[in-house]
């Protein structure tokens, strides 16, 4: 890892500039690893900003990754694979500079671990529990899964008709999910909205021989939502498109879900 007095520091960038704060910032992770606020403060402004991980980010993370080995409380093995899985989930994997590339690997692969452990014990919010999938997917390398869950986290994510090409949202809803043309439609009670056909359910294991979604539904499954289960059911299904009446997977690789 690099030093936190390394004068590297000073030629790295953040989304705020230069990286010199950074060593500063996770020294006061190290201190007070179970406040949430040093977390989610100005250590990830430095780190994150949407569309961009700066190369501060990629020489910081091993440093996250071992306040979160060293020091295993709730919050911080817990906001750890949040934070990184976010990182993993935006960044490019070809981005990361070469001098940091070994030690950043190594600590995606503990972080993945962590996202795994806090998945199978009790996460009793719904949204805590997607946020973690979410995670999950991105420390996993699965991309397009990692984002779709990160739009049913917001109530809504976009799509289009692979047949006419229209804008598409689907909705989470509490017993599946639908599909609709209009803007917004999740603020729209009266939007025209169509049933997503769910995938057919079925006993799914668990180990790494499943596929991406299959492995997430399990872990929503041994954990105990079932929302969660159904909507990654449903990303496994079929939609029809309520302008062309087109019927489509929701897996296709002509899906525009980032």
């Amino acid at each position: 890892m690099l030093p936190l007095d390394s004068p590297r520091w000073h030629a790295l960038e953040t989304a705020k500039g230069p990286a010199s704060h950074v060593p500063g910032l996770l020294r006061q992770l190290r201190e007070h690893p179970e406040d949430e606020s040093l977390w989610w403060g100005e250590l990830w402004k430095a780190l994150y900003h949407p569309g961009s991980i700066f190369s501060g980010a990629y020489a910081a993370i091993p440093h996250v990754v071992e306040v979160a080995l060293a020091h295993p409380g709730p919050v911080t093995r817990q906001e750890c694979a949040l934070v990184v899985g976010i990182i993993a989930l935006e960044g490019p994997a070809d981005a990361v500079p070469e001098e940091f590339r070994a030690d950043y690997r190594t600590a995606i692969a503990h972080a993945r671990r962590l996202a795994l452990e806090e998945l199978r014990g009790a996460t009793p919010r719904l949204t805590t529990h997607l946020h973690l999938l979410m995670a999950l997917a991105g420390l996993s390398g699965w991309k397009r899964l990692g984002y779709q869950i990160d739009g049913l986290a917001a109530d809504q994510l976009e799509t289009k008709c692979p047949k006419c090409g229209i804008p598409l949202v689907l909705l989470p809803e509490d017993e599946g999910m639908s599909v609709s043309a209009e803007p917004n439609a999740a603020f729209k009670p009266a939007a025209r909205r169509l049933p997503v056909t769910p995938a057919p359910e079925r006993t799914v294991p668990s180990d790494d021989g499943a596929g991406p979604r299959e492995q997430l539904l399990a872990l929503s499954l041994h954990a105990g939502h079932a929302r969660a289960a159904t909507w990654l059911r449903c990303l496994g299904g079929t939609a029809s498109c309520p302008a062309c009446a087109e019927t489509f997977s929701l897996e296709d690789p002509g899906d525009s879900s980032r």
